[in-house]
């Protein structure tokens, strides 16, 4: 059944403009939750898939936007819903810092934006419910967003808890390159059997290519003095990643596995920036790695997790004889 027409009309000319950011968000946190299994049915409550997302998405006029609400307002409705019950918990963390990163905005700059988004369309929701006719089977449509916001909760209580922060570091330009870099070479090396190094890294948990790529992607998201949080187990892969990369380098794995002119080297401009005198590339990731490590292991003695990290990596060392 179409919205009543006459609510769309007194809609302001500009509402569209208004609105814009909002949907955005809302319609970036909510392609976010439905991506994700365990949250089918809230998807099915509120009958909105991730195609549909899509094509709401694509809503970038006012007339697109009135059109949308003349024929179809539930969508868009729980586009809002979805959206906001998302951007309130931690599963919005990567849209948030997508938007960050895309903006070029500072912390409290997304916060203010996220602020407004929300008060918006729980403003807007209100006025849905006070229009729009509810879904078969529910009373009213406020009361099918209790339903959908308990189904929300139901999901949220069965799933872990987020790790909590270990860390929070602000990195010059060639020690976030170095970070980089390390875990990009641990993700590259050959799973072979051919060298009892290589067979040995393949075996460590914490370094297998895709629990590498999350923080591959999140540092390649932050930029040179920007605070860099890192969780716990984020913590013991750079710290297991940083000493096999400073591993591969000094020994003869780069050039038995074919990466010593493939893989990048620091610059002379990084490696100034890292030493009191221009040394070797050898030389510059040893520094780096020997100083990461030893900051991880003074600042953490007796975090079981680091413990176990550097007995693996103690047997790691033997495999290279």
């Amino acid at each position: 059944m179409p919205a009543s027409i006459s609510w769309l009309d007194a809609l302001p000319p500009d509402f569209y403009e208004q609105l814009a950011h909002c949907l955005s968000l809302h319609g970036m946190a909510a392609a976010e939750l439905l991506s994700r299994p365990e949250a089918q049915q809230v998807a099915d409550l509120a009958q909105l898939s991730t195609g549909k997302v899509q094509a709401l998405n694509q809503i970038q006029t006012q007339a697109d936007l009135l059109g949308q609400l003349a024929a179809e307002p539930l969508a868009l409705y729980h586009l809002l819903l979805l959206g906001r019950l998302t951007l309130e918990t931690s599963l919005a963390a990567p849209v948030l810092a997508y938007v960050q990163q895309q903006m070029r905005i500072e912390p409290p700059q997304l916060a203010k934006l996220k602020t407004y988004c929300l008060e918006l369309s729980g403003a807007f929701l209100v006025t849905l419910e006070e229009h729009v006719p509810a879904p078969a089977g529910s009373a009213s449509l406020s009361l099918h967003r209790l339903v959908v916001e308990e189904e929300f909760a139901q999901m949220l209580a069965t799933q872990p808890a987020p790790a909590l922060p270990a860390a929070n570091l602000r990195l010059a330009e060639p020690q976030l390159q170095m970070l980089r870099l390390a875990l990009l070479l641990v993700h590259s090396l050959p799973n072979t059997t051919d060298h009892p190094f290589l067979r040995a890294v393949a075996l460590l948990p914490n370094l297998q290519p895709a629990a590498l790529e999350p923080l591959i992607e999140h540092l390649g998201r932050v930029r040179a003095q920007e605070q860099l949080t890192l969780t716990m187990p984020e913590l013991v892969q750079l710290y297991q990643g940083m000493q096999v990369c400073g591993m591969v380098f000094v020994s003869d794995v780069m050039s038995r596995i074919g990466l010593e002119d493939a893989f990048p080297v620091l610059s002379e401009e990084e490696i100034t920036a890292t030493e009191a005198a221009p040394v070797s590339n050898r030389q510059a990731v040893g520094e780096m790695v020997s100083g990461f490590t030893h900051w991880v292991q003074h600042t953490f003695p007796d975090a079981p997790e680091i413990q176990q990290a550097r007995q693996e990596i103690r047997e790691l060392a033997d495999t290279l004889g």
